[in-house]
């Protein structure tokens, strides 16, 4: 027996018309009639409502019916897709949201740190002119330069911060980088150092021009050069603590 002649059969029982049974469920005698012919099929909280209205179960309605049973297989599965959908996506935005959030608070802190050891960036043309856009601090004649992080806002970075000391015309110049690596430029080319400012790789060729310059620092103007390091590597420190 089909969903239409248990409702048919549950209407007559009760001497109800059509009418009396679609005012009950707030439809039309025409729906009910749709009904009664499988032109069409209550919903699911109609089919609930009847159950509760005529003491009726669920089992007992949809019995025999396989059209309607496969409809709520197929609502059943529907809604389990629906709802792993649903939770997959807030999901997502709950952990995009979170990421978004880490990412702005950890770049915030990474320049905070850079601004607490005493290194200012202006915007403006001279500053811009002097230090290229760095975050900078002048000691003593010496300039002490942070690059800016060159990573997007919402990208999570856990490198440290380069950091550029340089005297005069960069005629002292030493970068210290992300792995605390102590390098003097020689304009061309670079050499590694300690913080005594001995060389540390010995066999790396030079060419006359470098090698010139680097005894006239290392060693002529060791004195000069020292405290410059130590400053240097004592802010690094700091910003990338």
């Amino acid at each position: 027996m089909n969903i239409g002649a248990k409702i048919i059969e549950i209407r007559k029982k009760r001497n109800m018309t059509q009418e009396d049974f679609a005012k009950i469920f707030h439809v039309t005698r025409q729906t009910v009639s749709n009904w009664e012919n499988q032109k069409s099929y209550p919903d699911l909280q109609t089919l609930v409502q009847i159950s509760d209205e005529f003491d009726v179960s669920l089992d007992t309605l949809l019995k025999e019916d396989m059209v309607m049973v496969k409809k709520i297989d197929n609502f059943k599965v529907y809604k389990k897709a629906f709802i792993g959908l649903t939770a997959g996506v807030l999901t997502v935005g709950i952990l995009g949201c979170a990421y978004i959030g880490i990412c702005k608070v950890q770049h915030n802190n990474m320049y905070k740190s850079v601004e607490r050891a005493g290194f200012t960036k202006e915007l403006n043309e001279n500053f811009i002119e002097k230090y290229q856009g760095n975050y900078a601090l002048t000691e003593d004649g010496v300039d002490y330069l942070v690059t800016p992080k060159t990573i997007g806002k919402y990208e999570l970075d856990t490198n440290n911060f380069w950091l550029t000391a340089r005297k005069g015309d960069m005629d002292i110049t030493i970068n210290i980088d992300e792995n605390r690596k102590i390098f003097l430029a020689l304009y061309p080319g670079e050499i590694e150092i300690d913080e005594k400012g001995n060389e540390i790789d010995t066999s790396k060729k030079l060419t006359d021009v470098q090698k010139t310059h680097m005894n006239n620092l290392l060693i002529n103007r060791k004195e000069e050069i020292l405290p410059i390091i130590n400053r240097a590597l004592e802010l690094w420190d700091t910003i990338n603590k």
